[in-house]
C-alpha cells in the first residue's frame, strides 16, 4: 500500500510505501536501490513503542523521522551512513519514515505530517 505524507509549512512531501507486516518491516531498505527523490517507506506499527533502526545491508545514507500516533515528530536523525548506523530514539512512536538522506531538512521535532490512508 501507498500513503502520501507532507507537511506544507516546511515543503515537504513524499510518497510511501507502507511497510506493517513482519516481513517488510523486517526487511526495510535492505537490499533496495537507492532511493528517488520524495520516495520512501514508512514502517508503521499496531501501537507506539520504541523503534531502534539499524543500516545493515543498506547501501545509501538516508534520513529517518519517528512519528507519534498523531503523525507529530517525536525523532529524527539525517544522513544516517550506510552498514554501521544504528539507531535508538528510545521515545514511542508507531511509525518511522525512512527517505532519502537530506529530504528532510526543512522538518523539526515537533511538527506534523499530514497523510492519506495511513
Amino acid at each position: 500500500m501507498i500513503t502520501h505524507l507532507e507537511n506544507r509549512k516546511r515543503n515537504f512531501k513524499t510518497t510511501a510505501v507502507i511497510c506493517s507486516s513482519l516481513l517488510t518491516q523486517i526487511k526495510g531498505l535492505m537490499f533496495t536501490p537507492p532511493l528517488k527523490n520524495h520516495q520512501s517507506i514508512i514502517i508503521k506499527f499496531k501501537a507506539e513503542r520504541n523503534i531502534p533502526i539499524h543500516m545493515m545491508f543498506v547501501f545509501y545514507p538516508i534520513d529517518a523521522v519517528w512519528l507519534d500516533k498523531d503523525l507529530k515528530i517525536v525523532h529524527m536523525a539525517r544522513n544516517i551512513k550506510p552498514f554501521f548506523s544504528y539507531i535508538n530514539p528510545n521515545k514511542p512512536a508507531i511509525a518511522v519514515l525512512e527517505t532519502r538522506s537530506n529530504i528532510t531538512r526543512n522538518l523539526k521535532i515537533g511538527d506534523f505530517l499530514t497523510a492519506n490512508n495511513l
